[in-house]
């Protein structure tokens, strides 16, 4: 009896130690030297599930989609994105008055900020159209993949995020779509 439990109690020390050994290690590898990783320890990273919005696009046409200032293909998408977003509801039964009901209102509106922002800096010329057309390409993306996704701690991260900088970055840099 004495033999036994002996052998469990080193057991278990080493089984322990193994254990905080690992523990330490993950600790040890993000304080190295020749870590230079762009995201630190405190940036989240989303990932999200996502589909090719090709087939979708290619049923709208140019008079259906309009003109925008970052092309034809940008266009397209916004109206998608207004498309899945938003929907008309009547403000009562039989009343011809209808109020625009938005899906997933922290993420539509932090895209149309962007979007505002985007053609502000295009104006003024700080940006080329073909960088300013990749990015809000990039947002919108992401943005039409997020609608049937559980999204609540990507939203939380949009309202905490106080420049629209910032919420750029949040959308290109921190989300992965996965095909």
């Amino acid at each position: 009896m004495k033999k036994k439990f002996t052998l469990l109690t080193i057991t278990f020390i080493l089984l322990s130690y193994v254990s905080n050994s690992q523990h330490l290690l993950t600790y040890a590898d993000d304080a190295l030297p020749g870590n230079t990783d762009k995201t630190s320890k405190t940036d989240k990273v989303f990932e999200f599930r996502a589909y090719s919005k090709d087939s979708e696009l290619a049923e709208i046409t140019s008079e259906m989609a309009g003109s925008h200032p970052f092309g034809d293909l940008t266009a397209k998408k916004i109206y998608l994105l207004d498309q899945k977003y938003t929907s008309e509801v009547p403000v009562v039964p039989g009343n011809p008055q209808t109020r625009t009901l938005i899906k997933k209102p922290v993420i539509y509106d932090a895209v149309r900020k962007i979007e505002k922002e985007l053609k502000k800096s295009l104006k003024k010329g700080e940006l080329p159209q073909e960088v300013v057309a990749d990015k809000f390409n990039k947002v919108l993306d992401i943005a039409l993949n997020l609608l049937t996704a559980n999204t609540d701690s990507f939203e939380d991260a949009i309202s905490k995020a106080t420049s629209i900088d910032s919420k750029i970055e949040l959308f290109t840099r921190q989300v992965v779509l996965i095909y």
